[in-house]
């Protein structure tokens, strides 16, 4: 899409025309993203242009339009705002807020693993403002690093790019049984299956993203996709705290139930997510002492044994 940059650049979209693209900020499998400005609101925008290669089908494009306004409609300080979505120039394209930040792929290729108390705080942020899309019927079904930032100005977190586009994609190109929609490190292995998925997918997701950002490595790995799609399946990731001594158990144990290869052994809702990063950034804050771990550790395995039971 390099070769549309100058075309696209003072172009107008929108109601009225009120989007005009101003700056190109990158480019991904999807399509490219531009800085716009809307004249309407007087605020910056993000848009992003989907690569649909002529494939898009009038069908398509409907579902799009209709899955869109269902995202405009969430509304969480920690979720990038869908403010459009449309066709036009013969381009499809989303509107949202702009987030002047960086993602934590960034983050962490620029400054090295989070500390702890970090990490579980963006986490919590993020279980926050999943919990409002699901409660909503809106699954993310693409969380990685790269949709998730930091905003530079006061540090708030921003969830974003939920997986409309790849789901457009998918319903074009991607048909056959067992297709599904996500990123082959992050996925969950009933999506990796291709059956249906409920908001626990994302649950798996966004406990891969805190195993990497205490240790720097995804959870399961492998020299290519076939081989990441494997291991999510069928191993087992190294321990959180072989990797990285400071992570104390109960945030281990956290990530092992996120993570858990069954849904049903996983956190019931991301309310309970956010509820345990809660907790362990209060005894976090208060520091350990050795006794104490092992206080803690023994309360959390008999509320453990008490949800595998329930389960």
């Amino acid at each position: 899409m390099t070769d549309l940059v100058d075309e696209l650049i003072g172009q107008r979209f929108g109601e009225g025309g009120c989007l005009v693209i101003e700056k190109r900020l990158g480019e991904g499998g999807m399509g490219a993203v531009y800085k716009a400005r809307d004249e309407k609101n007087d605020r910056l925008v993000a848009i992003k242009f989907l690569r649909m290669d002529g494939m898009a089908d009038r069908e398509s494009i409907s579902r799009f339009k209709r899955e869109g306004r269902k995202f405009g409609m969430l509304r969480h300080p920690n979720l990038v705002r869908v403010y459009a979505l449309g066709r036009e120039h013969g381009r499809i394209y989303i509107a949202s807020e702009f987030v002047d930040g960086r993602n934590l792929y960034e983050m962490l290729t620029q400054e090295g693993v989070f500390s702890v108390e970090w990490a579980v705080d963006v986490v919590r942020d993020c279980a926050v403002a999943l919990h409002v899309a699901h409660e909503n019927q809106v699954i993310h079904r693409d969380l990685k690093p790269e949709n998730i930032m930091i905003r530079n100005e006061d540090k708030v977190v921003k969830v974003l790019d939920f997986g409309i586009a790849k789901d457009l994609d998918a319903s074009i190109v991607l048909t056959r049984q067992g297709t599904y929609i996500g990123t082959p490190a992050y996925s969950a292995p009933e999506q990796i299956r291709g059956e249906e998925i409920d908001h626990r997918a994302d649950i798996f997701s966004l406990g891969v993203i805190l195993y990497e950002l205490l240790t720097g490595q995804v959870a399961f790995q492998g020299r290519h996709t076939t081989e990441v799609l494997k291991a999510t399946l069928k191993e087992s990731p190294v321990p959180v705290s072989r990797l990285n001594e400071s992570v104390v158990n109960p945030v281990a144990r956290l990530i092992e139930r996120m993570i858990h290869k069954s849904p049903r052994r996983r956190p019931v809702d991301m309310a309970e997510v956010s509820a345990e990063c809660s907790r362990l950034l209060e005894a976090l804050a208060e520091g350990y002492t050795e006794e104490e771990k092992k206080g803690i550790k023994a309360v959390l395995k008999r509320i453990f044994e008490g949800w595998r039971k329930g389960a």
